[in-house]
C-alpha cells in the first residue's frame, strides 16, 4: 500500500487528483479486513533509519498525527509486544542485522513509539481494533537479508496464535516529473512498469534482479520493502487478488493484495 497523505479524505497535494488511489487502497485493504487480523506487520521507510540495521518496535504503544490545515487525524495502536519479540529473537538468531527499539519508557503508557505518515496512511484504511507490529528496512544491508528478514515474518505469522497480515508501505518512482522534487527520469516509468507486471503476474520476487542503478534512478522507498514482502510471501500459496497502480503527481502508487 503507498502513503502519500492525500490518500486520507481532507487531505491534499496540489492539484493532483487521489481518487484512484484512494479507491485502489481501499481495495486492498478490504482483502486484509475480509481475513480479520489480529496485528498487522508494516514495514515503513519513514520511521527510524538505522544505518546498517533493521528494526523491530517493542515499544508498548504507537502513535502520531498527521496534519494540513484544519484537517488533523491522530491515531495509535497498540503493538503486539509478543508477536514483535518473537520475531526480533527469530531474525537476530539467524545472524540479521537487527535491532529492537523501545521509546520513552521501558513499558507502560509512556512506552510510545510515535509514527511517521508511512505507517498511520496505510493503517487509517484498516480497522482500528488491530494490533501493530512496526518494522524498518535498511538500504544499506544485502538484498539477501531483507528477504531473509520476510521469511522470518511469515514464520512467526505460520506459528502465531492470532491471524497476521503484513503490509509493505511504498510508494514507488519518484522521478515522474520534472517539477518535483527529485526532477525526472525515465526510469521511474520503466521500474514502475516492471513492479506492476511482475505483482499482476505473482512474479514479485523477480525485483531482486533489478539493478541498484535502476532502483536509484527511478528514485523509489518501495524497494526494500517489497523485499521483505518477497520472503513473508514465499511458501504461502498466495496471489494477487487485485492491483491498482496510479501516478497523480510526480511519484507512483501501488495498491496490491496478496491471498
Amino acid at each position: 500500500m503507498p502513503h502519500g497523505t492525500a490518500a486520507i479524505p481532507g487531505f491534499t497535494e496540489g492539484k493532483s487528483d487521489f481518487s484512484e488511489v484512494r479507491k485502489g487502497m481501499r481495495a486492498a485493504a478490504s482483502v486484509v479486513a475480509a481475513t480479520g487480523p489480529q496485528t498487522v506487520v508494516l514495514a515503513s521507510p519513514h520511521n527510524l533509519r538505522i544505518q546498517g540495521k533493521m528494526a523491530v518496535v517493542t515499544a508498548e504503544n504507537l502513535g502520531g498525527y498527521l496534519e494540513e490545515g484544519k484537517k488533523k487525524v491522530a491515531l495509535g495502536w497498540k503493538c503486539d509486544l509478543r508477536f514483535a519479540k518473537e520475531l526480533y529473537s527469530l531474525a537476530d538468531r539467524r545472524g540479521l542485522p537487527m535491532v529492537s527499539v523501545n521509546f520513552g519508557t521501558s513499558e507502560g503508557r509512556e512506552s510510545r513509539m510515535p509514527l511517521d505518515w508511512g505507517t498511520m496512511v496505510p493503517l487509517w484504511f484498516l480497522p482500528r481494533r488491530i494490533k501493530v507490529v512496526l518494522v524498518t528496512p535498511s538500504r544499506e544491508i544485502r538484498w539477501s537479508d531483507l528477504v531473509s528478514f520476510g521469511e522470518c515474518v511469515g514464520e512467526v505469522a505460520r506459528l502465531a496464535p492470532a491471524k497476521i497480515s503484513f503490509i509493505a508501505s511504498a510508494d514507488q518512482g519518484h522521478a515522474h516529473l520534472k517539477t518535483g522534487p527529485y526532477g525526472f527520469d525515465k526510469a521511474a516509468d520503466e521500474y514502475d512498469s516492471k513492479v506492476t507486471s511482475l505483482v499482476k503476474s505473482d512474479r514479485l520476487g523477480e525485483i531482486s534482479h533489478f539493478t541498484p542503478r535502476l532502483v536509484e534512478r527511478a528514485k523509489a522507498d518501495s524497494f526494500w520493502q517489497m523485499l521483505i514482502l518477497v520472503g513473508a510471501l514465499k511458501g504461502s500459496g498466495f496471489r494477487a487478488s487485485c492491483c491498482d497502480y496510479s501516478c497523480p503527481t510526480y511519484y507512483g502508487m501501488l495498491s496490491a493484495a496478496f491471498s
